[in-house]
């Protein structure tokens, strides 16, 4: 397992020098950054439309303000928070509801293309030894059942639950009420093309780093590398480690330590790091505006 501890300044020269190199891939890929951050703000208008309209720029920077948060806490759950510190005149649920409805429609994404290329590279490759290594597979089956059973049955759940809970809580429960499949189809869309934009990334960010050698079959194994990581519920900022092992599983037979450590860094730095920088700062301005 390649060790966290290695990453120094020599890392950032090397990176940056990499990008010299091939400033359209650079460029491609902060490209697809951009296109990741919407397609997710797009999702979250989507769901929250019926309570609120937001434009395309504060939809955008209400989600990088939900990140700000979400990369210090377990499993992404101060991205509620955010969300909600800068949609202060909704009910905090209304904002968790559309939040989670969006989240359970990438989770689709990322476990079922996840789990399908693994079943295919077990049984089609050489990865049967990453199958045996993954022992809570069965776990993710489950909560794949468990999220389609929940978007079955969610409105005879709802009925059960309405004389069970405070009234100022069920009017705020009556949003989902307002997702029909056509609104959900639409959104499981804007997941999928998120997933992809995302893995299109980092598939990018390895063959960069590994001067275009990575066989392009092996860009199934990206999905089962997401599966992999989702498993481990580590703040954000903080499961770079998570990443690297994972990667290293799966890509150290093809790619270099260093290859595979910027990749990563990299893909890392882009999609977390920096818009929750930039959410940090509209946060701060926000709060400051507001006082």
């Amino acid at each position: 397992m390649i060790q966290v501890s290695k990453m120094d300044d020599g890392i950032l020269t090397q990176i940056v020098l990499k990008f010299r190199e091939e400033p359209i891939i650079f460029s491609l890929v902060l490209i697809l950054a951009l296109v990741n951050w919407n397609a997710e703000a797009q999702k979250f208008k989507l769901l929250i439309r019926s309570e609120i309209k937001l434009t395309n720029t504060r939809a955008l920077f209400t989600i990088l303000g939900g990140m700000a948060i979400s990369n210090f806490t377990p499993a992404r759950s101060g991205e509620y928070i955010g969300r909600g510190l800068l949609l202060k005149k909704l009910h905090p649920i209304k904002v968790v509801i559309a939040t989670v409805t969006g989240n359970i429609a990438q989770v689709m994404m990322t476990y079922g293309i996840g789990l399908s290329c693994m079943v295919g590279m077990a049984f089609l490759g050489d990865y049967g030894s990453v199958w045996q290594e993954f022992n809570k597979v069965w776990m993710l089956i489950m909560v794949m059942v468990f999220i389609t059973l929940l978007i079955l049955f969610i409105k005879p759940l709802l009925r059960w639950l309405k004389p069970r809970i405070p009234k100022q809580i069920t009017k705020a429960f009556r949003l989902i009420k307002k997702y029909d499949r056509k609104l959900f189809a639409k959104v499981v869309a804007i997941a999928f093309i998120r997933y992809t934009v995302f893995a299109l990334q980092f598939f990018l960010l390895l063959q960069l780093f590994s001067n275009f050698s990575l066989p392009v079959y092996t860009i199934a194994l990206i999905p089962i590398a997401y599966v992999m990581q989702s498993v481990a519920p580590v703040p954000a900022i903080s499961d770079i480690g998570v990443r690297v092992f994972v990667t290293t599983l799966l890509f150290g037979s093809l790619l270099s330590d260093n290859a595979i450590l910027h990749a990563v860094t990299c893909l890392w730095f882009i999609n977390l790091i920096l818009p929750g920088l930039i959410g940090t700062i509209y946060l701060v301005s926000s709060t400051v505006r507001n006082k």
